[in-house]
C-alpha cells in the first residue's frame, strides 16, 4: 500500500511519457493489452490526458481496412472504447471497475488507410455508477469530424483474478 493520492490523470501521463521500446522499428507492443496486441494497433499513439478528457493520434494501417481501403467499422469503436475508458477513468476518485455499457455511433465521412485521425474523448457526464462519454474522429488534414461515438459506462464488481478455463 502506498501513502501517494490516487491520480488517474498522473497514472495516464506516465504512460504518455514513456519511451516505448522499437521492435523493427515499430513500438514494442509485448505489454499491451491482447486485443490490442491481437489487432495490431501499432498506429495508435496516446497524446494528451487530463481530467475528463483523452486524446490519441491514429494513423489507419491498410490490416484495418476493407478491400477499398476504408476503415472496417467495429474498428472505430474499438478505437472509441479505448480512448473512453481512459477519459471515463480519469474523473475516478479512487480505484474501480468500470466496463461500457452501451454504444451510439455514427459516421460522416470514410476514413481510409493512411489517414491520420485525431481521437478526442471526454466525458460528457458522470454520477455515481454511470457516466456519459462521446469520443470525436478528426481527419488531421481535412479538419473535418468522420465520426462520433457515445458511449454510456456504468460501475461493476469485477472480478480480475484468474480467467475461468475452459
Amino acid at each position: 500500500m502506498t501513502d501517494q493520492p490516487f491520480d488517474p490523470v498522473a497514472n495516464i501521463q506516465m504512460m504518455i511519457d514513456a519511451d516505448v521500446p522499437l521492435v523493427d522499428g515499430k513500438p514494442d507492443m509485448s505489454m499491451a493489452p491482447p486485443f490490442v496486441r491481437g489487432m495490431d494497433l501499432k498506429g495508435l499513439k496516446f497524446t494528451r490526458v487530463s481530467a475528463g478528457e483523452f486524446d490519441m493520434e491514429w494513423t489507419i494501417e491498410a490490416h484495418l481496412t476493407h478491400y477499398d481501403g476504408m476503415v472496417q467499422g467495429g474498428i472505430v469503436n474499438v478505437i472509441a472504447d479505448t480512448g473512453q475508458s481512459f477519459a471515463y477513468s480519469t474523473t475516478s476518485k479512487q480505484l474501480e471497475a468500470f466496463s461500457t455499457a452501451d454504444f451510439a455511433t455514427r459516421f460522416f465521412r470514410p476514413m481510409k488507410a493512411g489517414d491520420v485521425v485525431d481521437v478526442k474523448s471526454h466525458v460528457i457526464n458522470r454520477s455515481r455508477r454511470l457516466g456519459i462519454v462521446e469520443t470525436q474522429f478528426i481527419n488531421r488534414e481535412t479538419g473535418k469530424i468522420c465520426a462520433i461515438v457515445t458511449g454510456s459506462w456504468m460501475i461493476v464488481n469485477r472480478d480480475f483474478g484468474n480467467a475461468p478455463e475452459g
